[in-house]
C-alpha cells in the first residue's frame, strides 16, 4: 500500500513539474539599442533548462542563455570568506584567500559559482555581491523572482524600433509575453552593485544634449537611483519613465504596482523638476523642464514608499521636448451613428454636441477619453436643446472585465436612453474634478444599440501536448442586449472540449489538446469566437490577454499581440534536470 500510494506522489509532484510553465517576472535591462549586443537578467520562476527566447518581431536573436546558480544561504564563517575574496577581487586579486581555521568548514554549502569566484564576470560578481552583503528582507524577497539567467541578445541594425513582446520557454511550457523595448537612442543603465563599505561609485556622465539618451535600472528596498546628465542650458527636454507597463500588476503586494517619483537637481542639489506621476491618471511620471544654463544635473528616481524589489525595472527617456499635436475637433454622420470629438481646454470648460433626434426608440451614447490615453475624467450629461434640465446623467461605467496595464474604461461613461419624442438633444461633456487642458480630448459616439460580444482569454501562450490537455479560461463580454451563445473556434490540429458559452453563461474553461502528428515550433495562431446576431452569423477574434493579481485581491486581463502556440505530438517529458545547465538556445528570427 505504502509503494503505491508512493508512486502515486511521484506521479503528481512530477505533473506538477511539467505543469508549471516558466514565469518571466522581470527582464533587466528593458530593452536593447538596434545594432547593438548586450547581456540581460531575466528572473523568475520554473526557468530550468531555457530552450529559448521567443520575440513577437523579427531583428532579435538569443546568442547564448547562462543560469545563475540558486544561492544557499552560506554559514557565518563561509560568507565571511566569501566576502574577503570579493573584496580582493575589487582589488585586482582573483586568487581565492586562504581558508579559515573552522571546525564546521565540512558543512560549508557547496555552489558553482563560489568555487570560480576569481574567474567570474563583473555582471557575474554583481549578482553574487548584491546577494552576500544585501540583508534579506522577507516582506519583499519574492520566491516567484528568485531563479535568474543571463540572456545574451543581439539586435540587427534594421531592427524595427519600439515595443515588441518576449517569452521565455522551456519544455515545460512558455512564460506570458513581457515588453521588450528596442530603440535608435543611447541605453545606459545605472552601475552594477557595489558594496557600501568600498564607498559611493563615481556615476558616469551621459551627455543627452542632442539625440537623448535612455536610462536603464532596477529599485531595490530602500534604493535612490541616480544617474548624471550633461544638458543644454535654455533648451527644453521631456522625461519618460516607463515601469508600469513593464509590470502592470504585482500580486504580492500594496498596493500591486512600482509607484516611482522622479527628480532633477542642478549642480548645487537644488530641485529644478520634479514628478510623482503623469499628473493625469498614469504612475508613471512625464514630465518637461528647461535646464537654466549648460551643466551637468543629477536625475534621481525611486519609489514614493521606498519600497524594491527585482521586478521594479524601469526605463527613462530623456529627450528635447516635442509639443504634442492638438486634437481634432470634428463631427460626421456614419449610418446610424454621429461622432463628435474636442477637448476641454481649460478647467470647467465643458464639450456641447447638439444633435437631432428624428425618430422615437433608444440610443446608446457612448465617450472614450481615457481608453485613449486622455486624462479626462468624463461626466456625460443629456438635455434638450432648449431646457436646462437634465434627462440624464452618466459617469464611470461599471465593467464585468478589466484589460489593460492601467484599466480606464471605467471612467468613461456609456449609457441608453430612450427619446420618447423627435427634437433637438444636447449632450454636454464635463471634468468630474473640474479639471481641463491641454490633451483633455474627448469622443462621443450617439447610435442605436448593437448587440455585440467580445471574448477574452486569460492565457496567450499555448503550450500543446497529445495526451495533456491545456485548460485556458475564456470571459465573454455581452453588449447592448447580447444573449446568445458564443462557440470558440481554434486551429484544425487543438482539439477543444468546452468551448460553447450558452447563453447567460460569461465565462468557460476550455480544455484544448494537440491532435497533430508533427511537432510544431513556436507560431502565431488566431483564436475566434462566433455567435448569431439578428440571425445571422458573425465572428470575432478573440483578444489573447494574461490574467494577472494585484495586490492579493484584483484580476485584471494584460493583452498580448497575438496567441503563440508551440506543440509537441509525443508525450510530455518524464523528467527536467533542475541541476542541469545550458540544454539549447533558440536563436531563429520570428
Amino acid at each position: 500500500m505504502k509503494r503505491v500510494i508512493s508512486i502515486f506522489l511521484l506521479l503528481i509532484s512530477g505533473m506538477t513539474v511539467f505543469s508549471a510553465d516558466p514565469y518571466a517576472g522581470y527582464i533587466y535591462p528593458s530593452g536593447i539599442q538596434a545594432g547593438t549586443t548586450n547581456r540581460f537578467i531575466v528572473g523568475g520562476q520554473n526557468m530550468w533548462r531555457l530552450r529559448g527566447m521567443h520575440f513577437s518581431r523579427s531583428g532579435l536573436r538569443v546568442l547564448d542563455i547562462k543560469p545563475v546558480p540558486s544561492f544557499t544561504p552560506p554559514t557565518g564563517m563561509q560568507r565571511k570568506h566569501l566576502k574577503n575574496w570579493l573584496d580582493g577581487i575589487a582589488k585586482g586579486v582573483r586568487d581565492e584567500p586562504p581558508k579559515p581555521d573552522d571546525p564546521h568548514i565540512s558543512e560549508w554549502r557547496s555552489n558553482s559559482w563560489w568555487r570560480v569566484l576569481g574567474s567570474l564576470d563583473p555582471l557575474e560578481i554583481s549578482i553574487v555581491e548584491r546577494y552576500l552583503f544585501t540583508p534579506r528582507n522577507p516582506l519583499q524577497d519574492a520566491p516567484s523572482l528568485r531563479q535568474m539567467n543571463i540572456v545574451t541578445i543581439a539586435a540587427d541594425s534594421d531592427a524595427e524600433i519600439g515595443v515588441c513582446t518576449s517569452s521565455i520557454w522551456n519544455d515545460g511550457g512558455i512564460s506570458a509575453p513581457r515588453p521588450f523595448f528596442v530603440t535608435d537612442h543611447t541605453r545606459v543603465s545605472e552601475p552594477l552593485f557595489m558594496p557600501s563599505h568600498r564607498g559611493e561609485p563615481e556615476l558616469p556622465v551621459v551627455d543627452a544634449t542632442l539625440s537623448g539618451v535612455v536610462l536603464d535600472g532596477q529599485i531595490m528596498p530602500g534604493e535612490t537611483d541616480m544617474f548624471r546628465l550633461r544638458l543644454s542650458g535654455g533648451r527644453r527636454y521631456s522625461v519618460k519613465v516607463t515601469a508600469r507597463e513593464l509590470q502592470p500588476y504585482v500580486g504580492d503586494a500594496v498596493p500591486g504596482f512600482f509607484n516611482p517619483v522622479v527628480s532633477v537637481k542642478d549642480p548645487s542639489g537644488r530641485v529644478i523638476a520634479t514628478a510623482d506621476d503623469e499628473a493625469r491618471f498614469r504612475p508613471d511620471p512625464l514630465f518637461d523642464f528647461k535646464p537654466p544654463t549648460p551643466d551637468v544635473y543629477t536625475l534621481e528616481i525611486h519609489d514614493v514608499l521606498y519600497r524594491g524589489r527585482a521586478d521594479f525595472v524601469y526605463s527613462i527617456e530623456v529627450v528635447p521636448y516635442v509639443p504634442p499635436k492638438p486634437p481634432a475637433i470634428d463631427k460626421e454622420a456614419d449610418g446610424n451613428a454621429l461622432h463628435f470629438s474636442g477637448a476641454v481646454d481649460k478647467p470647467g470648460a465643458k464639450g456641447i454636441c447638439e444633435f437631432t433626434v428624428d425618430r422615437p426608440g433608444k440610443r446608446v451614447l457612448e465617450v472614450t477619453a481615457r481608453r485613449k490615453g486622455s486624462p479626462l475624467d468624463a461626466v456625460l450629461t443629456l438635455r434638450r436643446a432648449s431646457g436646462d434640465r437634465p434627462l440624464m446623467q452618466w459617469d464611470d461605467t461599471t465593467n464585468k472585465v478589466f484589460v489593460g496595464t492601467v484599466p480606464q474604461g471605467e471612467c468613461d461613461p456609456v449609457g441608453e436612453y430612450d427619446f420618447k419624442e423627435p427634437g433637438r438633444y444636447v449632450a454636454e461633456i464635463s471634468d468630474r474634478t473640474g479639471h481641463g487642458g491641454e490633451g483633455y480630448f474627448w469622443n462621443l459616439e450617439i447610435r442605436s444599440p448593437t448587440p455585440d460580444f467580445e471574448v477574452y482569454s486569460t492565457r496567450s501562450t499555448l503550450p500543446l501536448y497529445r495526451g495533456r490537455p491545456l485548460k485556458v479560461d475564456f470571459s465573454v463580454v455581452r453588449k447592448e442586449g447580447f444573449t446568445g451563445s458564443v462557440t470558440l473556434e481554434f486551429p484544425k490540429d487543438v482539439k477543444a472540449r468546452g468551448n460553447v458559452a450558452t447563453s447567460g453563461v460569461d465565462r468557460i474553461s476550455v480544455m484544448l489538446t494537440y491532435v497533430g502528428r508533427k511537432p510544431l515550433e513556436m507560431r502565431k495562431v488566431k483564436v475566434s469566437a462566433r455567435g448569431k446576431i439578428g440571425g445571422k452569423m458573425v465572428r470575432r477574434d478573440v483578444v489573447p490577454c494574461d490574467e494577472y493579481e494585484q495586490a492579493f485581491a484584483w484580476r485584471h486581463l494584460v493583452p498580448a499581440e497575438s496567441f503563440l502556440m508551440r506543440a509537441t505530438p509525443g508525450k510530455i517529458p518524464q523528467k527536467l534536470n533542475r541541476k542541469s545547465g545550458r540544454k539549447s538556445v533558440d536563436t531563429k528570427k520570428r
